[in-house]
């Protein structure tokens, strides 16, 4: 009999809103719960899964209920699903509507149900009596229904049959039956997910740049998607039905078969896989590296394998040039530090006999600021060339960065092929380098490290610190030869680190004193002049000499605002001077790393007008080793010093290498003889000959001279009679703490300043 959508005393039945014309039962059981299962929110999840719920009716899910119908002869059969709060009938035969209220529905009872839920009479069931589908139409008497369930145990919902007329409980082998239909529509609702799955897989795998190919367990390709084509050159007819080895080189093909292998016997779920880099080869028979993401599943009882298919020649460069960044000089393409450290945590491991050498060029930042980086970089790759070619194929070489250089030299510790190696290295960077069509000069240094299997050093550092330690001992001899680690270099680099952390608490704790020593003129020796020396007051040590700390100080990284201090403190005290009617010129040494300092002119015109200073009444002391380790950069401020009318004087002129033309490029107003040409004044006619020399040396410049060292009357007398006009020195005054010094010359004839 035709079913049609009923009333109850609760609802109005409303139209369905979505599928073909049909109506749908929305009808309630007040008062009344129905069972759910524990794994509610899994059970709905699953169902979400499959996407069934108000979906069109598809022809395999209705040939279930129609068979259904026939086998077990009842006017209607359904296939639900059972929802949150309805259930929904994708296949039914003989029911109107397209879903009912879980409250009303028999299959909310079938899903608690471990068998086959089996209701003879609906009527004599205290669950069923009232339900409104048994009391009106379609009123349901007999009802059959098998739980359906997914691969995971979750029960979605049932397959079943009714009756308006009561009918005897199903045999079990009815029952099996029924159960076997449900297995039918889950295995076309399985399939029906994976289809779909399947279908956006065939989408993407169109779609993505990677190369997707898939083959059976046998190797046969089944699928090649346009990636595949554009990667290995074979179109899809020329691949497809092809065995999986014609992009596989013959050498790399036992090594894909054993992935293959390990994938398929490895267990794990479907789509387990493994990533793995082999090459790939293409139709022209050129070959490239790949990285392969394999994958497999079952497809019946067959095991299938996909592989996403990347060219990495690409990651391969970079990863290349990666390691050469990390391995290798740039400039010079020889091994970098790291590479060198390497080398000897080598050599150190395999306890042998070995010599390093490290490479310092001298006098190197002069041709980078005079002649430009270009002309720096073009040095150092001809230097490296050099380097190479003296020492042989035998020897490590490396650029350990800036202008130095590592040599290893493996199988041997002997000082004498050390050293000959070294004065090779000396003689051959000694000659000129053509950069830019000029010619070049520069020298070199070398520190020396020999190592045994019994070598004080465990770590490649520490060696490497040791050369480092023998270079800068051969740089502070003057450069231009080699130096020899020896354990006492250690101690003596870290007395220097220590004084170094004392000197930065000392100028933070205010310890640092500045002592004057009086200039005079010849030869009447009244004061036109004081020296600003600096001391420290140590807070333990007392006040210590110069000697001790001024070597550390000067190539510390504190050197510029300790010059800062000196230079304020002297002006201070030259304006104090001033104020009590003693007119000064204050002397203030220089430290080199002033001369970098960019702001340093900026300073001396700042502190002049602070302390109310004429320009005339403020000497700079620069020294040779001071301006021999600098660029012609440092010329335009001292020549702008020099326009301001501040003095710049040439401190122990005559003890270096000093050459004349360094006198004529450089600004100077003064030159300054040093104490160890006037120590032996009065005996030694070479020392008085020196001293006339730069007396002479002086006039032709027009260059004021003073001398230093002064502690006899006859050296004085002498000095005058050469005609020197200034001097100082212990027999003049020594040097004293600023106040002693005002009190001392405040009774002593004075000089007019210049």
């Amino acid at each position: 009999m035709p079913l049609k959508p009923v009333f109850d005393h609760n609802e109005l039945v409303a139209p369905a809103a979505a599928l073909s014309s049909q109506h749908k039962i929305v009808t309630t059981m007040p008062h009344r719960e129905y069972p759910t299962l524990l794994d509610e929110p899994q059970r709905l999840e699953a169902l979400k899964r499959y996407r069934v719920m108000d979906t069109p009716p598809e022809v395999e899910f209705d040939h279930v209920a129609k068979l259904a119908a026939d086998l077990f002869r009842v006017p209607t059969a359904l296939v639900s699903f059972v929802g949150e709060d309805r259930q929904f009938f994708k296949a039914r035969l003989g029911f109107e509507a397209c879903e009912t209220s879980r409250a009303n529905s028999f299959c909310t009872h079938a899903l608690v149900s471990d068998e086959v839920l089996v209701i003879p009479d609906a009527q004599a069931d205290v669950r069923f009596r009232l339900n409104p589908l048994v009391t009106a139409s379609p009123f349901i008497r007999f009802y059959a229904g098998a739980p359906l369930r997914t691969p995971a145990g979750h029960r979605i919902g049932s397959i079943c049959i009714i009756d308006d007329k009561p009918r005897p409980s199903l045999s079990g082998h009815e029952q099996k039956l029924l159960q076997s239909l449900g297995r039918i529509v889950m295995d076309h609702l399985e399939q029906r997910r994976l289809n779909v799955l399947k279908n956006a897989a065939m989408k993407m795998a169109a779609a993505t740049p990677d190369a997707i190919v898939c083959s059976h367990e046998n190797g046969v390709i089944t699928f090649w998607n346009a990636a595949a084509e554009n990667l290995f050159g074979f179109s899809r007819r020329e691949a497809m039905g092809r065995h999986i080895d014609l992009i596989v080189p013959p050498k790399h093909r036992q090594a894909y078969h054993a992935e293959i292998e390990r994938l398929r016997t490895g267990g794990g779920g479907d789509l387990a896989g493994t990533t793995f880099e082999i090459s790939g080869l293409r139709k022209d028979g050129t070959s490239f590296p790949v990285e392969i993401s394999l994958a497999s599943w079952q497809d019946g009882p067959r095991t299938e394998f996909g592989s996403i298919i990347r060219d990495i020649s690409e990651r391969h460069q970079s990863e290349k040039y990666l390691r050469y960044l990390t391995q290798f000089d740039r400039m010079t393409g020889l091994p970098n530090r790291v590479s060198f450290l390497e080398k000897i945590s080598h050599a150190l491991k395999q306890a042998g006999q070995y010599t390093v050498l490290k490479v310092g060029l001298d006098q190197f930042k002069t041709i980078n600021g005079s002649m430009g980086m270009a002309a720096g970089d073009n040095i150092l790759i001809a230097a490296s060339e050099r380097i190479i070619n003296i020492v042989g194929p035998e020897a490590f070489v490396a650029r350990l960065g800036g202008d130095e250089f590592g040599i290893l030299l493996l199988g041997s510790n002997d000082l004498v092929q050390a050293e000959a190696i070294a004065n090779r290295i000396l003689a051959g960077l000694s000659l000129a380098f053509t950069i830019q069509g000029i010619a070049c000069h520069i020298s070199a240094s070398v520190g020396i490290v020999l190592c045994s299997e019994t070598s004080q050093f465990d770590e490649p550092d520490a060696i490497l610190k040791g050369a480092l330690l023998a270079l800068q001992q051969a740089k502070l001899a003057g450069g231009r030869q080699y130096g020899l680690f020896r354990s006492e270099l250690g101690e003596l680099a870290d007395e220097r680190h220590r004084i170094e952390e004392e000197l930065r608490n000392a100028l933070d704790g205010e310890e640092f004193e500045l002592y004057f020593q009086p200039q005079v003129r010849l030869p009447d020796h009244r004061i036109v002049g004081a020296e600003a020396l600096l001391r420290w007051r140590h807070p333990k040590q007392g006040l210590l000499s110069p000697a001790i700390f001024l070597p550390v100080l000067e190539s510390s990284a504190i050197a510029i605002p300790v010059g800062d201090w000196i230079l304020r403190t002297a002006c201070a005290f030259a304006a104090e001077a001033a104020t009590s009617g003693i007119p000064l010129r204050i002397g203030v040494n220089l430290f080199a790393a002033q001369l970098r300092d960019t702001l340093l002119c900026e300073k001396i015109a700042d502190v002049l007008t602070t302390f109310g200073l004429r320009a005339t009444q403020l000497e700079l002391e620069i020294t040779e080793t001071t301006v021999l380790g600098h660029d012609e950069s440092i010329l335009a401020p001292l020549r702008q010093i020099r326009e301001m009318g501040v003095g710049i004087a040439f401190d122990d002129y005559g003890t270096g290498f000093a050459s004349l033309s360094l006198l004529k490029r450089y600004p100077l107003t003064r030159l300054k003889i040093d104490r160890e040409f006037i120590r032996d004044l009065e005996t030694d006619p070479d020392d008085a000959a020196i001293v006339k020399a730069v007396l002479a040396l002086g006039v032709s410049l027009d260059l004021e001279v003073i001398a230093e060292g002064i502690e006899t009357c006859g050296q004085a007398a002498l000095l005058a009679s050469y005609g020197c006009h200034e001097a100082q020195g212990y027999f003049f005054g020594k040097p004293t703490p600023a106040r002693e010094f005002l009190g001392i010359v405040a009774g002593l004839p004075l000089g007019a300043t210049s």
